[in-house]
């Protein structure tokens, strides 16, 4: 059993992600990545937290889809019959709509729907319009031939934006770490947005651990890890509270063996 696995097999006992917001919201939408071919294969109650949130990223890109389409075929039958449409007015309409909707910030571009290029979202946003005549308005029904994989297009970064609820802290050598407060965890995502490793922070030897100043204290521990410095990674966790002394003399134990 490696470093990481230990971590993880000796978690302190904490609120089960079962029972998080977003696991509650992939459990009751998870039925949408049936509608997207390329990625149904994520419609698994038992994966990895991780890969929960990006099936989420997914879930939440097709409910945008599903908005911005919605908006504009509202703005189509309202308008006025035979009249073209008012393009600054449908912008506003669905800048309304869409207000609250996460998005990923590509340079100064928003991405509303990740599972498209970046030319079908600029589409999406910039000329809507064009997305209610053929042969744009066949992406309603018929997008399966469109879909890209958002995390080999956007990377690491893509988990920087509030389709998730990872707060990233350094990138080095195209790995990002990310942290999530409520696993308690430091995520190490690589330019394919897929996870590398992660760290599980603070064990059941813990009686009362301390959650302050969160960001502060596990920077070193990141700096140890792009390091590739073992000894120091875990001397730093235990530094840094993050792990016990009991755990510390188990691990050093281990090492020597």
């Amino acid at each position: 059993m490696n470093l990481y696995e230990t971590l993880e097999k000796k978690q302190k006992k904490r609120r089960s992600f079962l029972a998080s917001e977003e696991y509650t919201f992939f459990v009751e939408h998870r039925s949408v990545l049936t509608k997207i071919p390329r990625f149904s294969f994520m419609d698994n109650l038992g994966a990895d937290e991780f890969d929960i949130m990006r099936a989420n990223i997914l879930i939440n890109s097709y409910l945008n889809k599903v908005a911005f389409e919605e908006e504009m075929v509202n703005f189509e039958e309202y308008s006025k019959k035979g009249e073209s449409i008012d393009h600054v007015k449908l912008l506003q309409a669905l800048r309304e709509r869409m207000v609250d909707a996460p998005y990923f910030k590509d340079g100064t571009e928003k991405v509303y729907i990740t599972f498209f290029s970046r030319a079908l979202n600029q589409l999406y946003t910039r000329e809507p319009e064009k997305l209610l005549k053929e042969p744009y308005s066949d992406l309603k029904e018929h997008f399966a031939d469109s879909i890209i994989d958002p995390f080999e297009t956007f990377g690491a970064d893509l988990f920087n934006s509030n389709f998730t609820r990872l707060l990233k802290i350094k990138e080095e050598q195209n790995i990002t770490a990310y942290f999530h407060y409520d696993t308690n965890t430091i995520y190490f995502v690589n330019n394919q947005g897929r996870m590398d490793n992660k760290l599980v922070l603070f064990d059941k030897y813990m009686r009362r651990p301390n959650y302050s100043h969160m960001v502060d204290r596990i920077k070193p521990v990141i700096e140890a890890y792009f390091s590739f410095d073992r000894t120091r990674l875990i001397n730093t966790l235990h530094d840094q509270e993050l792990i016990s002394s009991r755990l510390l003399y188990q691990i050093h134990k281990k090492g020597k063996k």
